[in-house]
């Protein structure tokens, strides 16, 4: 199969998603396949003027030569009068391997160049694929990595399409050749130390002598995959709905469902909620410790920088919590300006008025935010009674994890408030009183899920 730009112009037609905004932006590392890609777009789009084009570069910072790795995809881009942006990244491998860093760093980067409604498209080809299978098969993969990589996925704010997955390499590099193309060659892509080198210049040839048509049956046979996953995700949606509470999941609904549906339920569920698919030895985890753990544990499980908790009967998904703020974690807060607030924690303004909120005659200009350290105690406003804010919280439904990180705004020695949760009474403005509210902006969900789904 010969690779052409209307090939590529049908792809686009008939894979982007109805509501796409019509930029299409390429990640565009001046290697030869994102070459092909960007040069083939530019001539296929040239009677589209319903389309734009974007080229987006990622420097990793991890080759010598990256600096001018970028200035050679400066020119490309200006050789094609094609829009170009570049990023540097920082990549640090905590504990995930240089290769999976470095994918994570340049997704995040893509993602912040996106628009909504944008599709990013990246040079993933045949042989791609075939690397991808193949190393899924060796992990002992199930469906969702046998499908291995979509041909196109939401990808918030837009979607990710890889338009060049019917085509192997040589296909691409033939018609690169045609056209006088020029491109970057990485060295780093010939060390057979990274596995996915190994199977691309050791096992994969040598498989495609025995078999001509390994590569293209392999995009077939992740395309199969993609169906059955696809068919899977339809099983879940109806258990997913009976589980449900709100975003959480019911561990007695889980725990009556078979193995096979169970964990065919928290695989669709994790993805839902933005993390990859767990490993058997997660889901494992997930079924030991989620469901016959005794009711007062509050186990977690992590993977891949995604959680699980459980709480009352209920399982909490999301990011991983970075664990508590205490001890000399202090800010001045100057509360005519907001203040930003440490670990996705929101930030804080303060909202000045009449008769809601902190009498503002008794704050200074400074306020001093921490985190709880033990002990604290206040008497809310209307409450007769000073109350322990250790009581004050399980009260109030805060989710165990989430209670030592509630920001604590004093006035000296005197805590005036808790958040935008609390204030203490004698800090509490009366109706006609200048008043400062604070106002708590962009907080996490930090109250525990009521068990029906409403």
């Amino acid at each position: 199969m010969n690779f052409t730009p209307a090939a590529l112009l049908d792809f686009i037609h008939s894979t982007l998603p109805a509501g796409a905004s019509g930029t299409l932006c390429v990640a565009f590392s001046g290697g030869l396949d994102s070459t092909v890609l960007l040069a083939a777009l530019k001539r296929a789009l040239a009677a589209h003027p319903e389309y734009r084009l974007r080229a987006i570069h990622i420097d990793h910072g991890l080759h010598a030569d990256s600096v001018r790795w970028a200035g050679h995809c400066a020119q490309v881009a200006r050789h094609l009068d094609i829009d170009y942006t570049s990023q540097t990244v920082t990549v640090a491998a905590a504990g995930e391997g240089l290769e999976a860093a470095a994918r994570h760093a340049r997704y995040a980067a893509l993602r912040e160049c996106l628009q909504p409604g944008d599709a990013l498209l990246t040079a993933h080809h045949a042989d791609d694929q075939f690397e991808t299978l193949m190393l899924a098969l060796l992990r002992g993969a199930g469906l969702p990595g046998l499908a291995a990589m979509p041909a196109c996925r939401e990808f918030d704010p837009g979607w990710h399409l890889r338009p060049l997955l019917g085509f192997t390499r040589s296909e691409l590099e033939n018609w690169a050749r045609a056209e006088g193309l020029t491109w970057i060659d990485d060295p780093s892509n010939d060390s057979s130390h990274f596995d996915r080198n190994f199977l691309r210049h050791q096992i994969l040839p040598l498989l495609q002598t025995r078999w001509p048509s390994a590569t293209h049956s392999a995009v077939r046979t992740a395309r199969h995959a993609g169906e059955g996953m696809a068919l899977l995700d339809e099983f879940a949606s109806p258990d997913l709905a009976a589980a449900s509470a709100g975003p959480c999941l019911k561990v007695d609904s889980l725990a009556a469902l078979s193995a096979a549906r169970r964990r065919n339920l928290l695989r669709y569920w994790s993805k839902l909620r933005g993390a990859r698919a767990p490993s058997t030895r997660k889901l494992l985890a997930l079924e030991h410790d989620m469901l016959a753990a005794q009711e007062d544990r509050l186990p977690v499980i992590e993977w891949d920088g995604f959680e699980v908790r459980r709480f009352r009967g209920l399982l909490y998904g999301g990011p991983v919590h970075p664990g508590n703020l205490h001890g000399a974690v202090s800010f001045e807060w100057e509360w005519s300006q907001p203040l930003l607030l440490p670990d996705r924690l929101g930030s804080l303004r303060a909202q000045t008025g009449r008769g809601a909120g902190l009498v503002r005659a008794l704050l200074p200009r400074t306020l001093r935010v921490e985190f709880r350290h033990g002990g604290e105690a206040l008497r809310p406003a209307g409450d007769p009674h000073r109350r322990d804010l250790k009581k004050l919280l399980q009260a109030a439904d805060i989710l165990p994890w989430w209670r030592n990180r509630l920001p604590l705004l004093w006035v000296d020695d005197r805590l005036a408030a808790v958040g935008d949760l609390w204030t203490a009474d004698e800090f509490s403005a009366g109706a006609d009183s200048e008043s400062v509210q604070v106002v708590w902006q962009d907080r996490p969900q930090i109250r525990a899920q009521p068990q029906t789904s409403a």
